[in-house]
């Protein structure tokens, strides 16, 4: 499965048409480029910031690292950071647990992330939780897709992020309802994870607001 490097950030006052041009015509297609290729922009519903959110696919970490490391890749998120705000960055690896194929382009899908540190000395415990509990009872809800486990290496804000997407916002809700889904949601709480939230994001077109938010 690929190696994901996400990007998040909040567009500065005043700068939106300008940012609109940029992201469009320079920034996108030179991400592109340099190996970093766009499989989804999302906007944050629900949860904590930053709002917009670029993901990225390539197929291992060394790439990642060669890339942001680079000097071309440092000239571009310098530009982009004089039309946003509250950047951030991370490289996501594959936990494994979800077996699919190359990560491929999300759009018109609303996701749920759950975002969780291990408490210590439960990892095997959790590995058996997730593999033989969690996506068994989370793949029988026939209205959500289990799209990914990651490992956050590199940034971020937690050391595990679960993915699931669902065809509409409504299925958002019904799995939050969901009676199976809060128990073991409970369960992984209360056992394994340490500073628990999650977020519902919306995809979109580019990496902007939604048209009907503005």
């Amino acid at each position: 499965m690929s190696v994901l490097y996400t990007q998040s950030w909040d567009i500065s006052h005043g700068k939106e048409f300008e940012y609109s041009q940029f992201i469009v015509e320079a920034y996108l297609p030179e991400m592109a480029d340099m190996g970093l290729i766009p499989v989804g922009g999302y906007y944050v519903e629900v949860g904590f910031g930053p709002r917009i959110i670029g993901v990225y696919s390539v197929n291992e970490t060394e790439e990642v690292l060669k890339i942001i490391t680079g000097r071309k890749f440092k000239d571009l998120i310098q530009e982009l950071k004089t039309k946003v705000i509250n950047y951030r960055g991370a490289v996501l690896e594959p936990t494994g647990s979800v077996k699919r194929g190359k990560y491929t382009i999300q759009k018109g899908v609303w996701k749920l992330n759950q975002y969780y540190d291990l408490k210590p000395g439960v990892k095997k415990a959790y590995a058996d939780f997730v593999i033989n509990e969690h996506i068994p009872v989370m793949q029988k809800i026939n209205y959500v897709e289990v799209t990914g486990g990651w490992n956050v290496s590199i940034g971020g804000l937690s050391e595990i992020i679960a993915e699931f997407t669902f065809k509409d916002a409504m299925d958002v809700g019904r799995l939050l309802a969901n009676e199976d889904y809060r128990h073991i949601t409970q369960k992984l709480r209360n056992e394994f994870a340490d500073n628990y939230t999650n977020r519902i994001l919306r995809s979109t077109e580019r990496f902007d607001e939604p048209r009907w938010f503005k």
